[in-house]
């Protein structure tokens, strides 16, 4: 998938996910201006935070944070099989695995800080309202 695709994507996810949210905490029934700057900017936060925190999360993978944990669950469950479906015979076959396959991520942490920005303007509009 193209870079332009990734970051596409993710723009209309969040922007999705902000305006449910918006809508969860009720913009549809205000009519003071300064609540809505409210409301926005908190939606805009939440889906910063939230698609940031899933790049961070992406990078901490590509890092090997989780390799054994993923390894040692599947080894685990493997055991318990008729015919186990090993893949990798040992944790340092797995890790050179995962070394050749990793995750992109920068499109998750550039949308998210764009979100943040956006929330952060939205506060700066609610902070001269009120």
């Amino acid at each position: 998938m193209s870079n332009i695709k990734k970051y596409l994507i993710t723009l209309g996810v969040g922007l999705i996910m902000s305006f449910a949210f918006a809508l969860i905490k009720g913009l549809q029934n205000q009519t003071e201006i300064v609540k809505v700057m409210h409301i926005l900017c908190d939606s805009f936060f939440i889906t910063g935070v939230l698609l940031t925190g899933s790049g961070l999360l992406v990078v901490l993978s590509n890092l090997g944070a989780f390799e054994m944990l993923v390894y040692g669950m599947t080894s685990f469950i493997d055991y318990f099989r008729k015919k186990p479906e090993r893949k990798y015979e040992t944790f340092y076959d797995y890790h050179v695995s995962r070394e050749k396959n990793k995750a992109s991520f920068a499109f998750l942490l550039n949308i998210g800080i764009v979100f943040i920005g956006i929330s952060l303007i939205f506060l700066g509009i609610y902070e001269g309202l009120k």
